[in-house]
């Protein structure tokens, strides 16, 4: 049974999760798993792509013939969200189905090792272990009990040695190391300019000319073909669309034309990159069914944080990555889980990239070991719509000054209302997404009592969770009030 939050304990996770699988009820047909063999899990992880990117949806400029067909066969989540604002964070969440507050790494890794903040600075964020600690329990560790073989291609971002994804339990790691993006897209993939990170780790070979995105998708397809007869867990990291925008000069020029001029000089090359990045899909859909596999074969597609707002628009999304505003946190998802998940089905509920450990455990059965402390909720329930799903409040806590926002603060979001409380300066802001997605409409001032219920909320989970919290500066010195803006704390 739930508990009183909701959610399942890992006991009855697994035993509904078996019973759902292995068939019983009117469902049965639609539930039932070849004998002896769980299924294939391929989650597709794209480095910051915007919530609005895909055709499927509503993108008019980019051109993903492949993810859209993933929508077709599969399910789309409108109001989907990663659970930082920036990449190393989020991707913790999902590797490890806790909150980022909860695993202590709560911004990303930075070139200097340590996160900027202004001298004088409300806040001081937190002393950030900065590497996914080894007491975690990753995905490919837990589905390992249930016969699966693992493999991380891309990008890691989640500490340096011995914090690499061979250290976290993935049998292959092609490409992934420490930072957070490529010196260059193009072969060997180098940057003279930048001393640190002059090469990518563990991608030998190559040749002039190469796209490092087509290079991973070409490393995805050997890992699957390699491992064909037996079950196995496929982490895509792209790097792509992460900056440097870099891609090749035939789709550059294709966009160009498309565009006409119109829009920033950078949009023709992300749309380029986007596009790179859905032929990749596209070639691991067509090897998935080559081989006969596309039938037992789970893909999940999703973003680590909303998309740039200097080279893409996330409109009608406020901001952009680095933000706690709907652009920086809202991402796409999509699962196509064949015969389970009814074809072209749209999904409103509110999720977090948590719910992917949780999620993709349930799938690979009662053998599977998750960690036993998840915060995130498994899918399942609502990708096959059997009863199990009850809703809940999601939490963000990002208490840096990113290079985006400079903005520090935390979030909640409750049924239909989302709260912002700033750090520095100190404020709270409230929406109502349901009328104002785009949060136009601050309700602080106008439902005073809202926003101080759902602020002590928030402020209590964070007393729960937040393993290394942020601390005040004591060099803050506060500006000169402003006649407008977030209401103002004391």
């Amino acid at each position: 049974m739930p508990d009183a939050g909701g959610n399942l304990n890992r006991r009855d996770l697994f035993k509904w999760g078996t019973a759902l699988l292995a068939g019983g009820g009117p469902a049965a047909a639609a539930t039932r798993q070849p004998a002896g063999r769980p299924p294939n899990i391929v989650l597709v992880l794209i480095d910051d792509l915007g919530w609005k990117d895909l055709g499927c949806y509503g993108s008019s400029v980019y051109e993903t013939p492949n993810i859209d067909r993933l929508a077709a066969e599969g399910m789309r989540f409108t109001d989907a969200y990663s659970n930082c604002p920036v990449c190393s964070p989020s991707r913790a969440a999902i590797l490890t189905g806790q909150y980022p507050a909860r695993v202590g790494f709560t911004g990303h890794i930075t070139a200097i090792g340590r996160h900027r903040y202004p001298p004088e600075g409300r806040i001081i964020p937190p002393d950030d272990y900065l590497y996914l600690r080894r007491e975690t329990v990753s995905i490919a560790e837990a589905l390992k009990p249930a016969g699966y073989v693992s493999a991380s291609i891309g990008k890691w971002h989640l500490g340096g040695k011995p914090y690499w994804p061979e250290d976290h339990g993935f049998d292959l790691n092609i490409a992934g190391h420490h930072q957070g993006s490529p010196p260059s897209y193009f072969f060997p993939y180098k940057n003279p300019k930048l001393e640190w990170n002059p090469d990518i780790p563990n991608l030998p070979g190559g040749a002039p000319g190469e796209y490092l995105t087509d290079r991973l998708s070409q490393e995805a397809v050997r890992f699957v073909e390699q491992n064909r007869s037996r079950p196995f867990f496929l982490y895509m990291s792209q790097y792509a669309v992460h900056t440097p925008l870099e891609a090749p000069q035939t789709l550059v020029e294709k966009y160009e034309r498309k565009l006409g001029g119109s829009g920033s000089r950078e949009r023709p090359i992300y749309a380029a990159m986007v596009e790179s990045m859905d032929a990749g899909v596209g070639r691991l859909m067509q090897t998935l069914q080559r081989l006969d596999l596309d039938r037992n074969t789970v893909i999940m597609f999703t973003s680590d944080n909303g998309g740039l707002a200097q080279v893409t628009d996330n409109a009608p999304l406020r901001a952009g990555k680095g933000y706690l505003y709907e652009g920086g946190i809202r991402v796409p998802l999509i699962v196509r889980w064949p015969d389970r998940v009814k074809p072209a089905s749209v999904c409103r509920a509110p999720v977090m990239g948590a719910d992917l450990y949780p999620t993709v455990a349930q799938i690979a059965g009662e053998r599977a070991r998750p960690g036993k402390v998840v915060d995130g909720r498994s899918l399942v329930p609502l990708l096959t719509g059997r009863q199990g799903w009850r809703p809940r409040e999601l939490y963000w806590y990002y208490p840096h000054y990113s290079p985006q926002a400079q903005q520090p603060g935390a979030a909640l979001r409750s049924d239909d209302y989302k709260l912002i409380e700033h750090y520095d300066p100190p404020g709270v802001e409230l929406y109502d997404l349901g009328a104002d997605p785009g949060e136009k409409t601050d309700l602080a001032q106008k439902a005073p009592r809202k926003a101080t219920e759902l602020r002590a909320r928030l402020q209590g989970w964070l007393k729960r969770t937040a393993r290394i919290p942020h601390t005040m500066n004591p060099n803050y010195r506060p500006p000169a009030p402003k006649g407008s803006g977030a209401a103002r704390l004391p």
